[in-house]
């Protein structure tokens, strides 16, 4: 269920050295642990609704693209995933790695809604993280052992976000920054090599 339901996440809500990695001016103190967890609650609960209410694929698609642009730091866990390599990168690297790494995130979330079809959400604490508050929440599927899942909440840009979601204890930001490192250790330390790798994905992924 873990591996399941980590796919699930990674494609819902895109997930993600510390913090001081992300713009400092688009960080301030945590938001208290009532507000984070009201916002994981809300966030949770506009998340069933769409998954769960009628409409198309495509309609239903769109509004959990609207609403993950509203509750993740996209941009932030982007740059986050790349690591040391954001600085090596250029300028239009860095731009057109978050067009893609969006892209992803767009198509993840279009290929997973039908596997979260009677998806239940239930927040069963909080407790402060070293990067945020940690929301605690439990996620079941019908046929499926209930999960145990983290939402890191900080505040970016004023405002409470999504920065990284923990599965049976595995942070999935740093999952995919291992996994996109891999690929461009494998090609001797260029970005453009996991560039082309997230092209070739987009296009599977356009062509299924």
């Amino acid at each position: 269920m873990a591996s399941s339901v980590r796919r699930v996440l990674l494609g819902a809500f895109a997930v993600l050295p510390v913090l001081g990695a992300l713009p400092a001016t688009a960080l301030a103190a945590a938001p208290a642990a009532s507000v984070a967890q009201n916002f994981i609650k809300q966030s949770g609960d506009h998340l069933v609704a769409i998954v769960n209410g009628p409409g198309s694929t495509k309609v239903k698609a769109d509004k959990l693209r609207e609403l993950v642009d509203r509750i993740v730091a996209v941009d932030q866990i982007g740059r986050f995933v790349l690591g040391r390599y954001w600085r090596v990168a250029t300028p239009a690297q860095q731009q057109e790695y978050l067009r893609l790494f969006h892209q992803t995130l767009a198509y993840n979330i279009t290929n997973q809604i039908r596997a979260y079809k009677g998806v239940q959400f239930a927040v069963d604490g909080t407790k402060p993280g070293p990067e945020g508050e940690m929301v605690s929440t439990t996620v079941t599927r019908p046929g499926q052992s209930p999960a145990d899942v983290q939402w890191v909440v900080d505040t970016v840009g004023g405002k409470p976000r999504i920065v990284d979601v923990v599965v049976e204890g595995t942070s999935l930001r740093i999952t995919e920054r291992s996994d996109y490192s891999s690929v461009i250790n494998d090609n001797g330390g260029q970005v453009s090599a996991l560039l082309d790798a997230m092209k070739k994905q987009i296009a599977r992924m356009e062509a299924g």
